[in-house]
């Protein structure tokens, strides 16, 4: 009997897999239930003064002297982009915290999303001559920033045990009181 005991094989269980939201992905969680907060508070800090009609006209009218097409389209395209990124990380976030199993494979296309969008803006902004001149700098940080957090976590989700083991269900999501899908 005491052979028994002593056997390394019985006397010890296999060691479970890393599981749940824990661990390192507790960051990742952090950051899907922030990022909203922060593009909604950024929205509002930065676009929702702009967005009176006095202001668009004057931009776009030849007869101002605030006349700046590109600019206005700078504008546009940044919120445009702003609120349909809010829109998608808000859909992550749900599909995160749902452990859906397609959640690794769009956290990382929502990163590349993201650097994408910063080199866009960057790029788009060298069109604006008063932008151009007054770049401090600032958005070459901030995709710096996003590239080094890529770096790390589309590896982490591509490659992770806790990952594979967290996002795993398959199940269809249905709203409340919904028929479809």
């Amino acid at each position: 009997m005491s052979d028994v005991a002593a056997s390394p094989a019985l006397s010890e269980a296999p060691p479970s897999e890393p599981c749940g939201i824990g661990g390192w992905l507790l960051l990742p969680a952090l950051a899907m239930a922030l990022s909203p907060l922060r593009i909604a508070y950024d929205f509002y800090q930065n676009f929702f003064p702009i967005l009176r009609p006095s202001l668009w006209l004057a931009l776009l009218s030849t007869k101002s002297g605030m006349y700046n097409p590109p600019l206005a389209l700078l504008l546009s395209w940044e919120i445009i982009v702003n609120i349909l990124l809010l829109a998608l990380t808000l859909w992550l976030a749900f599909l995160f915290f749902k452990k859906q199993k397609q959640v690794p494979t769009l956290y990382v296309g929502w990163l590349v999303l993201i650097c994408i969008l910063q080199m866009a803006d960057i790029f788009f902004a060298s069109f604006v001559p008063a932008l151009a001149q007054q770049q401090n700098g600032s958005l070459y940080v901030e995709l710096i920033k996003t590239l080094i957090a890529s770096a790390i976590w589309i590896p982490y989700f591509l490659k992770s045990k806790r990952v594979k083991n967290t996002f795993v269900n398959d199940a269809e999501i249905k709203w409340p009181g919904s028929t479809w899908p």
